[in-house]
C-alpha cells in the first residue's frame, strides 16, 4: 500500500484508475498484485464502499524532508534476523523514507545486502558474493549510512 501511495503521490483517484500494466511496472509490485488490485478496483461493490469511506477520510501526503533523502539511488536487500528493528519491514520503511529502494532478491543492481549473519550460506548471501555485492550487518549499515539508532 505504501509503495502505491508514494508512486501515485497519495492520489486515490490515480490509484483507482491505474491499469495492470502500469501497476506491474512499479518496483515492488508484481503482476499478481497488480492484477488483484485492478480486479478489486473494477468491482462495483468495492468502489461503492470506497466512495462511502471517502466521505469520512482525508488522505494526507506526508511531508518529506528532501535533505533526508540520503539513500536515494541505493538499492538494498534485507534478510535474516535483526537487532535494532522490531521487524524487517521496520528497517525497510527506514530505507524507503530516506529515498532508498528495497527489493526481495539480490541482482546486479543491488547496492548492498543487509544480513546480520554475513557468513550465512543462504541463497541471498551466495548470490551477493557471486555478484560482489557488499554484505553488511545491520549495525554496519546504520553506521555506514549515518542512520541514528540506540546501541
Amino acid at each position: 500500500a505504501k509503495v502505491l501511495c508514494r508512486y501515485f503521490d497519495y492520489d486515490l483517484e490515480k490509484m483507482q484508475s491505474a491499469d495492470t500494466e502500469t501497476l506491474s511496472a512499479i518496483p515492488g509490485v508484481g503482476e499478481v498484485l497488480a492484477g488483484a488490485f485492478t480486479e478489486y478496483m473494477s468491482d462495483a461493490e468495492n468502489l461503492e464502499q470506497i466512495e462511502h469511506l471517502k466521505q469520512f477520510l482525508t488522505i494526507e501526503t506526508p511531508k518529506v524532508d528532501e535533505n533526508a533523502q540520503t539513500l536515494s539511488g541505493i538499492s538494498f536487500v534485507v534478510t535474516g534476523s535483526l537487532n535494532h528493528f522490531a521487524s524487517r519491514n521496520d528497517l525497510k520503511e527506514v530505507i524507503v523514507e530516506r529515498g532508498g529502494k528495497v527489493t526481495g532478491s539480490v541482482t546486479g543492481k543491488t547496492t548492498c545486502l543487509i544480513n546480520n549473519d554475513i557468513t550465512s550460506t543462504s541463497s541471498k548471501n551466495k548470490k551477493a558474493k557471486e555478484l560482489q555485492v557488499p554484505i553488511l550487518t545491520e549495525e554496519d549499515f546504520l553506521k555506514t549510512y549515518d542512520i541514528p539508532y540506540e546501541e
